[in-house]
């Protein structure tokens, strides 16, 4: 049996040097994640939530919208939020790049404000943005849901957390000691 620091360990050399917290808070972030999704309540509330400011943000545009259930409705056009259209997902993994890296805990804090945020607000404008589109544009209306702003999702999410990690993420550096 091997020790740890005179402790007696059961797992190999090679598995002691793994982040073992790291691998936990990701593993745990994706079950919530499953949870959630798969829980019909929390993606109503979500995608409700969702539609609910999408229809006011349209109608300081002038566009008078109501909800009805997830769908968003003018006397123009309507959108409906489904679970692909809530940015869970690119949340999801961008909370798991920030969880994963080895960065202090209040840089991750920072990390995960500043991508569930960014995200949250990058959807209500591409909510927003498809609306107009579908009204005036509605022949690049699946162009621009399915390619254009799927992309711009990913790119974001990667830019905001190479950004964060390149300023904030940057792991816990032993004191140097100074030689004379």
């Amino acid at each position: 049996m091997k020790t740890v620091k005179g402790r007696p360990s059961l797992f190999p050399s090679s598995l002691q040097k793994w982040p073992w917290g790291s691998i936990l808070t990701v593993g745990t972030t994706v079950a919530v994640l499953v949870l959630i999704v798969n829980d019909e309540g929390a993606m109503q509330w979500i995608q409700t939530a969702l539609a609910t400011i999408t229809a006011g943000i349209l109608t300081l545009f002038g566009h008078a919208a109501v909800v009805a259930g997830s769908t968003v409705q003018t006397d123009v056009f309507g959108i409906s939020v489904v679970t692909a259209c809530t940015g869970l997902f690119t949340t999801g993994l961008y909370v798991i790049a920030v969880l994963a890296f080895p960065a202090r805990w209040r840089a991750r804090a920072i990390g995960l404000a500043m991508g569930i945020g960014g995200i949250f607000v990058l959807n209500l404008i591409r909510l927003v943005s498809l609306y107009f589109i579908g009204v005036h544009f509605p022949g690049v209306l699946d162009l621009a849901h399915q390619g254009i702003w799927q992309a711009v999702f990913i790119v974001f999410a990667v830019v905001l957390w190479l950004l964060w990690a390149g300023r904030w993420g940057r792991a816990r550096r032993p004191a140097s000691k100074v030689v004379s």
